[in-house]
């Protein structure tokens, strides 16, 4: 707010508005000022919020009862200078502000500076992803058996999540992706009934939550025997993550992270087959800043966690992505994510 010379500052994204005042609610909006800490809420949420007031005195509680962002008039002097999330603003959200405003106020966009705040993870968030990893990494193991005709994508998928329950996570980090085949070779593809069939690629990306917090990782095995260009394809995604995992560290800037992976597969000659980022932040959201690619020179901070996910992708062949969480510090990067990395052929 100092650096941006704003009086206010008003958080609405709900993961911003329980990462900032621990209040978790689908809608509250938050107003700082250097005077005073404000949580606003509707019915639906007054005991709660009411109950987290008086265990968190700093925050004041007050009743949403009206449409827009009525309940915000006179709660501004003249020449108050109010920053937005002016990346999770929409345009109607902001004119409803400016009717409350008064006439000599100003808005601020403040775009992802509130949401960066979580770039860098205390300790007890970092055991919590850790956590999440674990219960991940047990799902899997207990999922591998489970991996036989006959299955369909989505089958397996609905599979995966109940042993990611079982194990203690508390809802899926996001909609999990389990693809067969030619498949395989959608990045982010949803699964559906394709059934499983001898001598095809299984990518399976899922992650787990705990406290809030998100783990993510993929695997990619193959059922059956693999063929030579199906390990081609493997060791060269394996190369490159291994080269990018033992690169990592924090002081080093996105592109160079990106660089590391992206090289290690043009020199495999799959350089026209690799077209995301090499990975992406996590903590509450699974997608956050920093965004590790080939177009972001921002320096990697101490005590981030991304994810390293270089991958492969044939069109009507299948596709190949090895992911991690690395936890990154000054002297390397520790790997949260543990289940095994080498080729797996599947029994049928």
């Amino acid at each position: 707010m100092s650096e941006q010379q704003c009086t206010h500052a008003l958080v609405t994204d709900p993961v911003d508005v329980e990462y900032i005042s621990g209040f978790r609610s689908s809608n509250a909006t938050l107003l700082i000022s250097a005077a005073r800490l404000e949580l606003f809420t509707d019915f639906r949420y007054k005991e709660a919020a009411q109950e987290f007031c008086q265990s968190n005195d700093r925050w004041k509680f007050t009743l949403i009862e009206e449409s827009g962002f009525k309940f915000l008039k006179k709660k501004f002097r003249s020449g108050a200078a109010v920053g937005i999330q002016s990346d999770a603003v929409t345009i109607d959200r902001c004119q409803d502000l400016e009717r409350v405003l008064p006439p000599s106020a100003e808005i601020v966009a403040l775009s992802s500076d509130i949401s960066d705040i979580a770039i860098q993870k205390f300790e007890k968030e970092i055991a919590s992803m850790k956590a999440a990893a674990n219960i991940a990494d047990k799902a899997l193991e207990a999922l591998m058996p489970l991996i036989k005709k006959p299955v369909t994508e989505l089958e397996l998928a609905r599979l995966l999540e109940g042993l990611c329950a079982e194990n203690g996570s508390e809802k899926p980090a996001f909609d999990t992706i389990v693809l067969f085949g030619e498949r395989s070779a959608l990045p982010h593809g949803q699964p559906g009934d394709r059934e499983l069939a001898a001598g095809d690629f299984v990518l399976i990306d899922f992650g787990c939550t705990v406290n809030g917090f998100r783990s993510d990782m993929t695997r990619t095995f193959v059922y059956g025997k693999a063929s030579d260009e199906q390990r081609r394809i493997y060791n060269a995604v394996l190369r490159a993550q291994r080269c990018a995992c033992m690169a990592a560290r924090a002081g080093m800037t996105c592109v160079e992270l990106d660089s590391t992976a992206r090289s290690a597969i043009d020199e495999s000659g799959y350089g026209n087959f690799f077209g995301h980022a090499t990975g992406h932040g996590i903590g509450l959201r699974v997608h956050e800043r920093p965004r590790v690619n080939k177009d972001v020179d921002t320096v990697l901070l101490e005590n981030s966690v991304v994810t390293i996910e270089p991958g492969i992708y044939l069109p009507d062949t299948g596709g190949v992505r090895i992911e991690d969480m690395a936890v990154l510090q000054r002297n390397g990067a520790e790997i949260i994510t543990q289940s095994p990395r080498k080729l797996l052929e599947l029994p049928i």
